[in-house]
């Protein structure tokens, strides 16, 4: 059996996946599988791969979303380590030597993940993560952002697969959800340089819509309150954050003409960490409200 299982899922993405494989064949560790998940494709995908010749295991699924695909790639996956690869995301030529390195190296399962460079969408080079990356027992800093991806990181198999995998109700952040979980049982070890090059373009996933900073306010709710969250993170960090995304899930309420709703989540914002700039756009919200009520 392999060591490593790279892991893809893909959907309509055959161009970027090209460059996506050629960064998997590229890397300097040779000890791997390469497994796709095609979740209902629909732009010729398959053929590509069987055309091109490519030395994968290549599996096409109705399409059901990421946490779905993600969770098939698990039970599809004989390695013993797995890293997960977006289709339009590219490897570092050595990311895969150096995550097997620190894995090996430490005496119980662990996480191993790295920052990113940015390319945009032809691949040029655009900037890179500032974010300040953590080792440890990571919760604490991981529910205050979102420092680990699953691109340019490393899992033991056993690790998903106990933790349940992916939760496929949650149409995005199902990768947040679960990191925050596995925090709480693994030692995360960040790597100093960068593991993989992440591209923006205007068919990423994690678009900054209400509906999307919904549902990473549920996650971070559903973890502090219910998934053991309480017990690692202090009060008044927890409720800070918590304060943040119900703002920024208020903003993308008001921008999408939703007032109410905007409304109420910036003055639960407030109450929960009291802020001026909550404060501020729940006095817009209700003056929109008003303004929307009156012309009625």
């Amino acid at each position: 059996m392999p060591t490593v299982s790279i892991c893809i899922p893909t959907y309509n993405r055959k161009d970027y996946l090209k460059e996506t494989l050629a960064s998997v064949f590229a890397q300097t560790y040779k000890d791997y599988e390469v497994v796709i998940v095609d979740d209902g494709s629909t732009d010729g995908t398959e053929e590509m791969i069987k055309n091109a010749g490519y030395d994968v295991r290549y599996y096409w699924q109705q399409n059901a979303g990421d946490a779905t695909a993600r969770n098939k790639l698990i039970e599809l996956a004989q390695g013993q380590f797995i890293t997960f690869l977006d289709s339009d995301d590219l490897l570092m030529p050595d990311a895969i030597e150096r995550m097997v390195n620190v894995m090996n190296a430490e005496p119980q399962n662990v996480v191993v993940y790295g920052g990113y460079l940015r390319i945009d969408e032809h691949g040029n080079l655009c900037g890179h993560s500032k974010r300040k990356l953590r080792s440890g027992y990571i919760t604490r800093y991981l529910f205050e952002d979102i420092i680990v991806h699953p691109n340019g990181s490393m899992f033991p198999k056993r690790a998903l697969e106990e933790s349940g995998g992916f939760d496929t109700s949650l149409s995005v952040c199902s990768d947040y959800d679960l990191w925050l979980r596995l925090s709480l049982k693994y030692l995360f070890i960040a790597l100093p340089e960068p593991t993989f090059k992440r591209r923006r373009h205007s068919n990423n996933l994690s678009e900054y819509s209400f509906a999307n900073r919904k549902i990473e306010l549920g996650v971070l709710e559903n973890f502090y309150y219910n998934s053991g969250g309480k017990e690692v993170i202090p009060q008044h960090r927890a409720v800070k954050r918590l304060s943040e995304e119900g703002y920024r899930a208020g903003r993308c309420a008001m921008k999408e003409s939703m007032q109410e709703t905007a409304r109420q989540l910036l003055s639960q914002s407030f109450w929960r960490h009291p802020n001026f700039k909550s404060l501020l756009w729940w006095m817009l919200a209700a003056g929109k409200s008003y303004v929307t009520l009156w012309k009625k």
